[in-house]
């Protein structure tokens, strides 16, 4: 498919470690996770937009590697890499507003102090059309006190994200390090991408949502990456045992499953998920209209992403869903791309190449398969 969106994917700045944000030295080694993980984050105009064009992929969204700012305990100085980051992601985007945007990113050590650096990116600053959040904030002198945004101080971040039409993207992160030490000692392999960072995602989502957030907020949209972190395969279970005989002091609206608000306010993408039966069943869970394409470079190849959405998912499902998850999908949750500087526009089944005759090949006939009568050429 051409002109395909992504939706989460990571950036850095050069000062990241020293400000306390990521370092990648500490997380992999050069040639684990591509040739060079470090470069690859504060690249942006280079590989990445040469791995774009060479993709299909018309548009990025960059935002600030994880954990960002909810990784660093000291309130001032989560909030200075929050206010650097983000003018500087500013100027990276403005170079090419037409193939980049930004993620804001904001220390959630108070909400108030969290609205006013949102609002500063969405009407100061140029190129962002939401914000993310790294799961949980640390503080505490110690880093392991973990705050958590379903609870009530927090409406007023999220009366300004409502206010701002602006989705916010719920990102994993690391664990604290008591959290580290008694849940994945020795299974630390655990701990991250394969089980340890959807686990603690889907708690904090589900949290906001049964603690009445998005109900308090009907035009507040919520984000998650990774198929979903594993929520949408649960649903039946969440539903089911959310009893609300056994639970009623739950502020979630008394009239509503979890599954209600997915296609409305709760969005997943398909973020280093490249499983095609996943996919086929959070449609059928969550709906079509409630998942979107991406990818999670440079942790995830661009070219790995692109091929099995555009050759393997293709074949599974039909065209014009095809092109929802891929682009239309983004357009409408996130409206900001409609306007300003990026001006992206509705495309298509034709125009994203998976409708029509290919012109360009001199097809005339749809369907053959085969193109020659009486040789077989596809291979077996």
């Amino acid at each position: 498919m051409l002109n395909k969106i992504a939706l989460e994917e990571a950036w850095n700045i050069p000062e990241g470690g020293s400000l306390g944000g990521f370092d990648s030295a500490k997380f992999s080694s050069k040639g684990v996770i591509g040739d060079d993980l470090g470069a690859n984050l504060l690249d942006v105009h280079g590989t990445r937009l040469q791995q774009m064009d060479e993709n299909g992929v018309e548009f990025m969204v960059l935002s600030l590697v994880s954990a960002g700012p909810q990784g660093i305990s000291d309130p001032t100085a989560a909030e200075n890499l929050a206010r650097i980051a983000n003018s500087k992601l500013c100027g990276e985007v403005m170079k090419n507003p037409k193939r980049f945007a930004g993620l804001a990113s904001v220390s959630m050590h108070n909400p108030d102090q969290a609205s006013s650096e949102l609002k500063r990116c969405f009407n100061e600053l140029e190129g962002f059309i939401g914000v993310i959040l790294n799961d949980f904030q640390s503080s505490g002198p110690d880093g392991n006190t973990m705050l958590f945004y379903d609870d009530a101080s927090y409406d007023p971040f999220w009366a300004t994200a409502e206010q701002l039409n602006c989705p916010v993207y719920i990102h994993p992160r690391s664990s604290t390090p008591e959290i580290a030490e008694k849940m994945w000692k020795g299974r630390s392999h655990l701990n991250f991408s394969a089980l340890g960072y959807a686990n603690r995602v889907n708690m904090h989502l589900l949290g906001i949502i049964t603690a009445g957030v998005l109900d308090r907020f009907p035009r507040l949209k919520l984000v998650v990456g990774h198929m979903g972190e594993h929520i949408p395969y649960d649903l039946y279970r969440i539903d089911h045992k959310l009893n609300r005989a056994r639970f009623p002091n739950m502020r979630m609206r008394k009239d509503r499953l979890v599954r209600d608000y997915f296609g409305s306010q709760v969005f997943v993408t398909t973020s280093g998920h490249f499983s095609t039966p996943a996919l086929l069943c959070a449609m059928q869970e969550i709906g079509v209209e409630a998942c979107m394409f991406s990818i999670d470079y440079p942790f995830e190849s661009i070219p790995n992403a692109c091929v099995w959405f555009d050759e393997h998912v293709r074949d599974s499902i039909n065209g014009r869903d095809l092109v929802r998850i891929g682009r239309g999908n983004a357009l409408r949750v996130y409206e900001r791309l409609r306007e300003g500087p990026h001006r992206i526009k509705e495309l298509g089944t034709a125009e994203c190449g998976v409708g029509g005759l290919k012109a360009e090949e001199q097809e005339v006939e749809f369907g053959l398969y085969n193109k020659s009568w009486s040789r077989r050429e596809v291979r077996r």
